[in-house]
């Protein structure tokens, strides 16, 4: 209780300091900081389950029977010809990105069609030699739960008999672990992983060898994986504990490009192992997958993945993103607190200069040299810098940049944690826009009480663009990710705290000049 009777005193103090209208609006601002964290603790472990796996039977276009299973990023297509994946849809698009099929093979136009005769994912070529027929696989599912599902395509024929089972599960790391069971006899079996672009800006063919990518297959090594990476998107297949396994590329008997891998001979049974990456081009989703070794970071890549696993410490200590970004916004504020008092310091001096800064206007009308040297001379005397303001406040947008990207780059981890209050998901707009018009208020606010200590005749101009400048910058950041706009509010709002305190401070020191001060001759 000790806190109480001096919170009671610096109540008084601001009052007293302040006036009675800039002191409510100042603890209105205040207030309404805290009303809005402490409705943030109702978010804490309250995760629930805001996604569950969808299954739909269907046919594909060659008629045969079909199965859609779609997680909360990816629409995956399986089809009973030929046993393949046909599709994986990453219907999941964060600002800045577009939806995209990223199984090779389909056009990367708004509604993607497939290429006419392109071979598809795990299609196989029993003995070497393409089919002039497709194989019918029977096509069947399990749901283990509400978070994974087992898709499996069985085919037997004369000799040979093949299982493929493929586990879709609600993450968000684009991976499918993949089995594929032989049984019979095998020699000179190829299975193709996927239809091998070519021409001007295709995706990069990419080996994995030894945990390093390779532009070519080597004759040495152990070979762990082969794909395409674009800039964009990663397709890429990694296998394990099978020896003699080989990459290769060829054609179809239409002549269509296709890349896979060498099946070892066998008698009795062969069990194949892998994972299949089909998602967005995300180094931090790569290395969960273990696939960090087909990518190359530069330096400021390399500091970004450091915000984001600094962000992903946050989440799990509190679990939730929007805390994580809040305890994000306060240690960015933390270090930049001695430079943020400074300007901000700076910028209350100049405001308590602007009478004496008109009235040398007036008295230098007509000589702007004198006019320049007197200002000068005044901002010596009392210690300001015209433009202590702007470095810091530069600073701010390294953090900006570095948490937008770190949004951007991570957005499907952000998708698949909870909610924060009103915002179902923050890497993407907020749907109600109401982060955006809390901040735009936090900002007015705070210009309105620079208004009303400065004077309604002081820096007219600056005045007018301190308006402005938060309309304009929410109407042109309104489709950002909410989870950058929670960033801005709360600076915005520690920025109009740390005023008001630094305005008392000065107040205690000097009284401010009054507006009709500026009238004196």
């Amino acid at each position: 209780m000790r806190g109480v009777p001096f919170a009671c005193s610096v109540v008084v103090s601001l009052r007293r300091d302040f006036g009675a209208d800039t002191f409510v609006t100042s603890m209105a601002g205040k207030a309404f900081l805290i009303l809005f964290l402490t409705l943030s603790f109702t978010v804490l472990g309250s995760a629930g389950e805001r996604y569950t796996l969808k299954v739909t039977e269907g046919t594909s276009p060659g008629g045969g029977p079909a199965l859609v299973v779609e997680n909360a990023l990816v629409r995956y297509r399986f089809w009973a010809e030929n046993g393949v994946l046909a599709s994986s849809y990453l219907y999941f698009a964060p600002y800045g990105t577009r939806e995209l099929d990223v199984v090779p093979g389909w056009t990367q136009d708004k509604e993607p069609e497939l290429i006419q005769d392109v071979s598809l994912p795990l299609e196989i070529w029993p003995q070497g030699t393409p089919l002039d027929e497709p194989l019918i696989y029977q096509i069947s599912y399990a749901q283990q739960g509400e978070k994974v599902l087992e898709v499996k395509l069985a085919w037997q024929g004369e000799g040979l008999e093949v299982e493929k089972r493929f586990v879709v599960v609600e993450d968000a790391l684009y991976t499918v672990p993949v089995e594929i069971h032989f049984r019979g006899q095998g020699q000179g079996i190829k299975l193709i992983l996927g239809h091998y672009p070519q021409g001007k800006g295709v995706p990069e063919l990419v080996y994995l060898y030894d945990g390093q990518k390779r532009s070519s297959p080597l004759a040495s090594g152990s070979f762990e994986g082969i794909g395409l990476v674009s800039k964009d998107s990663v397709f890429f297949w990694r296998f394990q504990g099978v020896k003699g396994l080989k990459p290769f590329q060829g054609r179809n008997d239409a002549g269509q490009p296709v890349f896979g891998v060498e099946i070892p001979a066998f008698s009795g049974e062969l069990l194949l192992r892998g994972t299949l990456y089909a998602g967005r081009n995300r180094y931090i989703l790569l290395e969960k997958a273990g696939l960090e070794g087909i990518v190359k970071l530069g330096f400021f890549s390399q500091f970004l993945v450091g915000v984001i696993r600094f962000l992903e410490i946050l989440y799990r200590a509190t679990g939730n993103y929007g805390w994580a970004i809040i305890l994000f916004t306060i240690t960015a504020q933390f270090f930049l607190f001695p430079l943020t008092r400074t300007q901000i310091r700076s910028m209350a001096k100049m405001q308590r200069l602007q009478p004496k800064i008109q009235r040398l206007q007036r008295l230098y009308k007509d000589d702007k040299e004198a006019f320049q040297k007197h200002v000068m001379e005044l901002y010596r005397q009392e210690k300001v810098n015209p433009l202590g303001g702007c470095f810091p406040f530069l600073l701010q947008f390294p953090f900006l940049i570095l948490l937008w990207q770190s949004i951007f780059n991570s957005a499907e981890l952000f998708h698949l944690s909870p909610p924060f209050l009103w915002i179902p998901d923050l890497s993407l707009p907020d749907p109600y826009y109401i982060i955006i018009v809390l901040t735009v208020g936090v900002q007015l606010l705070g210009q309105w009480i620079t208004t009303r200590r400065s004077g309604a005749q002081a820096a007219g101009g600056t005045q007018l663009i301190g308006w402005i400048f938060p309309l304009f910058f929410a109407f042109l950041f309104r489709n950002f990710p909410a989870g950058l706009w929670l960033y801005w509010f709360l600076y915005s709002s520690i920025q109009s705290l740390l005023q008001g305190i630094v305005y008392w401070e000065l107040s205690r020191v000097a009284p401010a000049p009054k507006p009709e001060d500026a009238g004196e001759n």
